[in-house]
């Protein structure tokens, strides 16, 4: 079998994150990102650029979402199904931007979800995605 080498890989994955609902239940979220899967090299420059904002070595006035938000926006390329209350139902649909990322890292364990599914995809642990 032959492999074809892919200038720029990406993948829709699960981003499941557990939340609680106002009677108390706990509730595992689930959304779809697009993930752009690093290769080896992008990967380590990746790591080596996210470990001083991973030991704390920003700037203290910065939010965690502001600190986190440029580095999940080079592995994460979109989204479905993050909705904001309009007074409707349904919900409006948002669209995938820094400022909305921003808005959704601030979302109790989101972020966590964010990198467990980018562990999984570039892992390619197909397992953990049906959720078994």
């Amino acid at each position: 079998m032959a492999y074809k080498i892919v200038s720029k890989p990406r993948a829709w994955w699960p981003i499941r994150f557990k939340g609680v609902l106002d009677d108390g239940t706990v509730v595992e979220n689930e959304i779809r990102g697009r993930f752009i899967v690093l290769d080896e090299d992008e990967f380590k420059k990746f790591e080596d650029e996210m470990r001083p904002a991973l030991l704390g070595e920003t700037d203290p006035e910065k939010s965690a979402s502001a600190i986190s938000s440029p580095f999940i926006m080079r592995i994460l390329e979109d989204w479905e199904g993050v909705l904001e209350d309009d007074g409707t139902e349904a919900g409006r649909s948002l669209p995938f931007n820094q400022e909305n990322l921003e808005r959704m890292l601030r979302v109790p364990n989101f972020g966590a979800g964010v990198a467990g599914a980018f562990r999984e995809v570039r892992n390619a642990e197909p397992d953990r995605r049906k959720g078994n």
